[in-house]
């Protein structure tokens, strides 16, 4: 369990919002679909920007907090793909190095379409369980169906390493 600043939570309170933006395009290569014609070899391709800027615009902050040892967790909203406005949660971490890179990206869960009044209460409650060290699988869909945790499920989990979700099922298929 990492230490977070206790009670604020409001992005604002850890970093301003051009900051906030900045750190929104340094990890939306991990976080947003990839663009057509690419691929994880080359999503980092300058080519790209355009795409991501779009992209990255659209996702905020709902809850950040630094920890003591210089790390953020964070909840983040996007839009959703739905015939009606709604949004998904990112829950994760990052961390910065001293020249702005990121060194730590990891997607602790992602959570099903909601409208984003219920993504604010659903995924606040989680990001706070999160970033208390509570387990968080009671909120895996085998356990509470479509109101919290999309993924990670039985079939998908966020390889730190990569810093992209893994399909157990399809990324096991050899294909020759």
């Amino acid at each position: 369990m990492q230490c977070h600043s206790k009670g604020n939570h409001d992005p604002s309170y850890s970093l301003d919002p051009n900051r906030q933006a900045e750190i929104l395009f340094k990890s939306i290569r991990y976080s947003a679909k990839l663009p057509p014609t690419s691929n994880h070899d080359n999503k980092f391709d300058t080519t790209f920007d355009s795409y991501y800027k779009r992209a990255a615009a659209d996702y905020s902050f709902i809850n950040l907090s630094k920890s003591k040892d210089g790390s953020y967790a964070f909840l983040i909203s996007r839009p959703a793909k739905s015939i009606t406005p709604m949004f998904e949660g990112i829950g994760g971490r990052f961390k910065l190095d001293e020249n702005d890179s990121l060194i730590v990206y990891d997607e602790v869960f992602r959570t099903w379409k909601m409208p984003f009044n219920d993504l604010v209460e659903r995924g606040g409650f989680l990001y706070s369980r999160m970033i208390n060290g509570e387990d968080l699988t009671l909120f895996y869909s085998i356990n509470a169906g479509d109101k919290y945790i999309e993924f990670p499920d039985d079939r998908f989990t966020f390889d730190k390493k990569l810093r992209r979700w893994k399909d157990h099922v399809f990324d096991s298929i050899q294909i020759n």
